[in-house]
């Protein structure tokens, strides 16, 4: 192992020489060696980091993994690509207060490969100049005042108008799924710019808080917009207040009382706007048990009956909302769509657990949709998101009468439990009703798996992020494996649980393969 040991004094204070260290977006403008960049959050103060370099050692596309602590401006990084000359590089970036400002100290620890032409102390003089030419265009960006350049330039960004960098590394793995059902930058940004989260995975009251109140505006301009005769403006309004009421909730397991109160009122403010929407969307109710269950059916205008797509929810996504959106996009290709509750899930979540046995839930659901007038019972598809990926693909290996199934980043088991962030355990506990990470995790890897379940037969399309932490590539993959039919995979690099950043990408795809297999002419 061989090390290289480069550092410089910059007349500017700590933080802001780290904020320009951490700063990826920026770096194409402060270094000239790098021609591109893309950088993916994997974790909390974790990066991965991609950029096509030129420089000595060549034009590159090298990747890193680079660790945040902000409290002691430091970052630490491990190189996932590297130039051909060299064989393993990791080390750190360190901003220490100095007389002059601040100094930052750079370690590059490095093996070189075996067989190349230069000496190991060629290639380290090399890293060195390379790295002194990095430290001192950073020198001259920071010593000449330009890092609140383009930012700035429609008047100053305050705590009034913009998010702080440490609220938007918290809260930016949501953003995407925000657009998603409607809401948009200003949305985020008015709720987020003086947030008090302190974690991505902790820290929930405030958020609740300010997104109640978001969805609380937007009630009062639907009434308005009601009473004055404007029926496009309520749409709109309504919409919105539903997503911003369940985002309130969605991650908030505290206090239950609020949660149970916030996702009624999503039910509750979507049905007030039902009269307001372009397409047509009828409730109806599932016989289960005890229970009954709620649900909507999304019928294309015209002459039916319809093929027709039953979709899953997860934990903690809301039929009127995240499976709303993607309800509109199989109508919009022809094909008619069924969101509902299940137990543990919406309206029902929290006064009954989850079902293990979930088939049994689609069983009754798929019963009772059968039985409306617009539904082709001969061309049904089944969609799942994350965990109900999952449900998806067992209820359609155990239940009889779906054509084709979607699964959008649901995995074959849940072994992995343990290893999940508190964010995520805390949804599984909520959901399946139980008292602690070890009993949740027992019922993970014991009933929560496809092992016993016959293999799927029909058509499968998997999409998944490369990166995922919640249930892993590899889960994915072993579904796969399992499924004895026609199986295929979009799969993203870089991207996490969902792939988010994909929505515009994959959504009109999984929609298309859905409606190629069930006959949709739309």
């Amino acid at each position: 192992m061989h090390t290289v040991e480069n550092s410089i004094v910059v007349r500017s204070p700590s933080a802001r020489v780290y904020e320009a260290c951490t700063d990826l977006d920026r770096w194409p403008r402060i270094f000239s060696s790098v021609q591109s960049m893309t950088h993916t959050t994997v974790g909390d103060g974790e990066v991965i980091m991609e950029m096509r370099v030129i420089n000595d050692l060549g034009e590159n596309v090298v990747r890193s993994h680079r660790y945040y602590n902000a409290a002691q401006t430091y970052i630490g990084f491990e190189m996932l690509s590297l130039p051909p000359a060299i064989a393993m590089m990791n080390g750190s970036w360190q901003v220490k207060p100095d007389e002059a400002g601040a100094r930052l100290e750079i370690k590059h620890h490095f093996i070189p490969e075996e067989g190349i032409e230069v000496t190991a102390q060629e290639l380290a003089a090399t890293i060195h100049s390379t790295t002194e030419r990095v430290l001192g265009e950073l020198r001259d960006y920071l010593e000449r005042g330009e890092s609140e350049d383009l930012r700035d330039a429609y008047g100053a960004r305050t705590e009034a108008n913009g998010i702080t960098a440490e609220t938007f590394e918290n809260c930016e793995l949501f953003f995407s799924r925000l657009g998603l059902t409607g809401l948009d930058w200003g949305d985020i940004t008015l709720v987020l710019k003086d947030l008090r989260k302190v974690s991505t995975f902790e820290d929930w009251d405030d958020w609740h808080t300010r997104w109640t109140a978001r969805g609380e505006h937007y009630e009062r301009r639907a009434d308005e917009a009601v009473a004055g005769g404007f029926p496009e403006t309520a749409r709109y309004a309504f919409r919105r207040a539903a997503a911003c009421h369940h985002f309130a909730e969605f991650m908030y397991f505290d206090a239950p009382e609020k949660k149970n109160a916030s996702r009624a009122r999503v039910t509750e403010v979507f049905e007030r706007g039902l009269p307001y929407l372009k397409e047509t969307v009828r409730p109806f109710t599932v016989p289960y048990g005890d229970l009954e269950l709620p649900g909507y059916l999304l019928a294309p205008e015209g002459a039916g009956p319809w093929p027709t797509v039953i979709l899953i929810n997860g934990l903690d996504a809301a039929k009127e909302v995240e499976l709303y959106a993607f309800a509109r996009e199989f109508l919009a290709r022809g094909m008619a769509a069924v969101v509902f509750d299940g137990p543990g899930q919406g309206l029902l979540l929290g006064h009954t657990p989850m079902a293990v046995d979930f088939e049994r839930v689609v069983a009754a659901v798929l019963e009772e949709v059968n039985k409306q007038p617009e539904v082709d019972r001969d061309r049904m598809g089944i969609f799942g998101v994350s965990y109900g990926g999952y449900l998806a693909a067992r209820a359609a290996a155990l239940v009889p009468g779906f054509k084709a199934c979607v699964n959008l980043s649901g995995g074959y088991d849940h072994d992995t439990f343990h290893d999940l962030n508190v964010m995520v355990r805390k949804d599984f506990r909520f959901v399946f009703e139980m008292p602690d990470d070890d009993a949740m995790a027992e019922l993970a890897k014991t009933s929560l798996n496809l092992r016993d379940v016959p293999p799927l037969s029909v058509p499968l399309l998997a999409i998944h992020g490369e990166l995922d932490s919640i249930i892993p590539m590899e889960s994915c993959e072993r579904m796969l494996e399992w499924a004895a039919g026609q199986t295929e995979l979009i799969r993203y690099p870089g991207e996490r649980h969902v792939a988010t950043n994909y929505f515009n990408d994959f959504i009109p795809r999984f929609c298309d393969w859905m409606g190629a297999r069930l006959g949709a002419t739309g």
